[in-house]
């Protein structure tokens, strides 16, 4: 019988190589507009490098949220 996993370990698995970099990032920015209203977004990156069979594979993951003040 097949088995089949849904994790994401599981699913990058048969394309890691030898890790050759990996580097993560936070990022808090605050903006104000004309009107002098505040807005804050946070924003968080990855990449991974790998190499495998002699040729270099690159990862990146990256999202971006609005965040809001608690009870406005």
């Amino acid at each position: 019988m097949k088995t089949q996993s849904t994790s994401a370990t599981a699913r990058r698995q048969p394309l890691m190589g030898a890790l050759v970099h990996m580097s993560q990032q936070t990022r808090i920015a605050e903006n104000v507009d004309a009107d002098g209203k505040t807005t804050r977004m946070l924003q968080t990156s990855k990449l991974e490098i790998h190499w495998l069979y002699g040729e270099p594979v690159i990862r990146f993951q990256s999202s971006k949220v609005a965040l809001e003040k608690a009870g406005a």
